[in-house]
């Protein structure tokens, strides 16, 4: 009940924020250009809050945090076509008799807010510092794209297509570039302990078109390198008996080298019920501690090894050695956050681009659910990690609001863009229908979006 409680309230404050700050980019352009904005509401349905400020302009807060609008004098909303919009005596215009420029800005101010608002989290993420895991394979599967291209545990990943990689998160972002697509991936990598540096390409054919049920770094065959070292030592385990502590690194199991935790959990599995020799890496020193390994059965009924412990959960635990740290003073922390609010937006543009030509796969759009589960985690994972996620969901709300599509803030700078090519104001009966058919459209969207979220449930 709690963690239920706690994902909701990290997706209500998150839809607030970046929801929030869509329509205050509308509310404000329209301040500029003197439209009178009779409604700024922030959720649907019954209203929870009310109050008015000197202008006339009513703020509420609705019962449903799903969404939110500002609603102009002379504009109708058709999430409530039977208000009565009152004339105001505030020498302020309505919405209509605004000039064509002008609409058009107060049109565009709001994905425009959801721009600004990624670049200020992305700042605030640099000036804090980041630290991510560094390019370094820690295993690779068989037959995968990195098999295919000679990747072995320890080697640094230097670039991808050309572009360079900082990072798993840079490598994760270029691999995004590539899905849906047929061709080669071109990869440069360095070997471990050595300069030898490696050139590959391998082929790919429609390459993820429908499956993004795992990350994209686990798609091309890789896993992170994680070293062996143990974050938590559970009571009364041959792990606890053995006087092993949390911070310790495995080095060797039976004379066996772990370089990293997945040979370790290798290892383990492998000989249950078996005493053997640990070697560990200790504050500097390395120590030899015999157990005796515990066994378990698995989901299949086969008996495996346990020793009773957890690796590291947070990259603060992690040595720096295998981390990227990024902080920065202010200037250099705005210059990055343009730098990734720009690659997130080419990124969802591309993915978008691609679901409609059919490249990848609809069934990877997600709903509300799909926001409240990932926006919880986030909360739980840290500071952050919810900035990060305001960033990427504002970055999203503000591409989607820019799509030609009736109702939307795109397919509003379309029909502004139709009147001044025609001349004249467009038909009440056909700005109805397009209306209609925009509204028809975004409806069916969200539960094609509600349908993909149960379905990822179940």
């Amino acid at each position: 009940m709690i963690n239920i409680i706690f994902t909701f309230l990290s997706f209500v404050l998150l839809i607030a924020i970046i929801v929030g700050i869509h329509e205050l980019g509308h509310f404000l352009a329209a301040r500029k250009f003197n439209v009178h904005v009779i409604r700024f509401k922030i959720g649907f349905g019954r209203t929870l809050a009310t109050w008015f400020d000197k202008k006339g302009t009513e703020f509420s807060l609705g019962l449903l945090p799903l969404g939110g609008y500002v609603q102009m004098l002379g504009e109708e909303n058709p999430l409530q076509p039977d208000e009565q919009i009152q004339k105001n005596n505030f020498n302020t215009i309505s919405y209509p008799q605004a000039s064509l420029g002008a609409r058009a800005i107060i049109t565009v101010a709001g994905p425009l807010a959801n721009f600004v608002l990624a670049v200020f989290a992305y700042l605030l993420i640099f000036m804090i510092g980041v630290k991510d895991l560094a390019p370094v394979v820690g295993a690779v599967e068989k037959d995968s794209l990195a098999d295919k291209a000679g990747l072995e545990v320890g080697d640094k990943i230097l670039s991808l297509d050309d572009q360079e990689v900082l990072s798993l998160k840079d490598l994760n972002k270029l691999l995004g570039l590539r899905i849906g697509e047929t061709g080669t991936i071109e990869i440069d990598y360095q070997k471990s302990k050595s300069n030898l540096r490696y050139s590959k390409s391998v082929d790919i054919n429609n390459w993820l078109h429908s499956e993004l049920d795992q990350s994209l770094i686990s798609s091309f065959g890789i896993k992170p390198f994680l070293p062996a070292l143990i974050g938590l030592v559970e009571a009364n385990s041959p792990a606890n008996n053995s006087g092993l502590q949390e911070g310790d690194q495995i080095l060797s199991v039976g004379g066996i080298q772990t370089r990293t935790w997945y040979e370790l959990v290798n290892e383990i599995s492998s000989n249950p019920d078996k005493d053997t020799t640990l070697s560990i890496l200790r504050d500097g020193e390395t120590l030899s501690l015999l157990i005796s390994i515990g066994a378990r059965k698995n989901d299949l009924g086969i008996k495996v090894g346990r020793i009773g412990i957890s690796m590291i959960s947070t990259n603060n635990e992690m040595p720096d050695e295998f981390l990227v740290e990024t902080k920065k003073g202010l200037i250099e922390a705005f210059v990055l956050g343009v730098k990734e609010t720009y690659s997130f937006t080419v990124l969802i543009f591309d993915s978008i681009g691609k679901m409609v030509t059919g490249s990848v796969s609809s069934e990877n759009i997600g709903g509300p659910i799909q926001i409240a589960i990932l926006s919880g985690s986030a909360a739980k994972a840290g500071i952050i990690s919810f900035i990060n996620m305001i960033a990427l969901l504002s970055i999203n709300l503000g591409l989607i609001n820019l799509l030609p599509i009736p109702v939307l803030d795109g397919g509003q700078l379309v029909l502004i863009s139709a009147e001044k090519i025609k001349g004249s104001a467009l038909s009440e009966r056909f700005l109805e229908f397009v209306y209609k058919i925009g509204l028809l459209f975004v409806v069916g969207l969200i539960f094609f979006a509600f349908y993909n979220d149960i379905a990822r449930m179940v």
